[in-house]
């Protein structure tokens, strides 16, 4: 499937001292033709942008051999940003994979904000398994802070992405910042165990097949 890279804005308000593009100049760009029906927004910060809620209706209301388009924002949406009527107008314009960000501590208060943007995305129209939640790993926040994030989320049946901090964005290699190499493997694996429970109700056949394996060698 074709897909068509745009960007509508570049930089990002909120300058988090983990990301690089926090610490570019907040930058609006009109949107440019569109050529195909399915579209990727590579923006930094997208719903940042002033008029985001026109922005949206805009684009949802543009056709291609009157096709309707598809959306995509590559890089996620910031919860700070997100309100019922965005949730509302993302749904119904064919915004596709939504994701969003978990990047601080474990806190009643963090722990609200993620919960209000999935009530927001789901009231909206969303399918939680269509949703994702992005988080910080080989940063500040520990091993254990950051399982007890997973936990809350798994809760939700809401699948993760494991973004692990580097501090050079142009190397392909991770190295270990705040966490060590054995905890960066573990978290990893268990990102990936957790989408197979979502995606399979609970149930992985590749954990029972392991068991069964250590069962027989034992």
């Amino acid at each position: 499937m074709q897909k068509q890279i745009i960007k509508l804005s570049e930089g990002c308000p909120y300058s988090c001292a983990f990301c690089f593009n926090g610490k570019k100049d907040f930058k609006e760009y009109p949107i440019p033709k569109i050529k195909l029906n399915n579209v990727i927004l590579h923006d930094d910060a997208f719903l940042s942008k002033e008029n985001a809620l026109k922005v949206i209706e805009e684009l949802g209301a543009k056709r291609i051999n009157d096709k309707v388009i598809y959306y995509e924002i590559l890089q996620g949406i910031n919860k700070k940003d997100l309100t019922q009527e965005i949730a509302n107008a993302l749904y119904k314009n064919r915004f596709k994979k939504i994701r969003f960000a978990w990047d601080g501590s474990y806190s009643k208060n963090n722990m609200y904000k993620v919960l209000d943007c999935i009530k927001f995305l789901t009231k909206a129209g969303y399918n939680k398994k269509s949703l994702m939640c992005y988080i910080l790993s080989n940063y500040y926040v520990s091993l254990p802070e950051s399982m007890f994030k997973l936990d809350s989320l798994k809760v939700k049946n809401i699948p993760v992405c494991n973004c692990r901090y580097k501090k050079n964005y142009l190397d392909p290699k991770v190295y270990p910042e705040h966490w060590t190499v054995q905890e960066i493997d573990y978290f990893k694996e268990r990102c990936r165990w957790h989408n197979q429970l979502i995606k399979f109700d609970g149930f992985d056949s590749e954990i029972a097949k392991r068991l069964l394996h250590l069962r027989n060698t034992t």
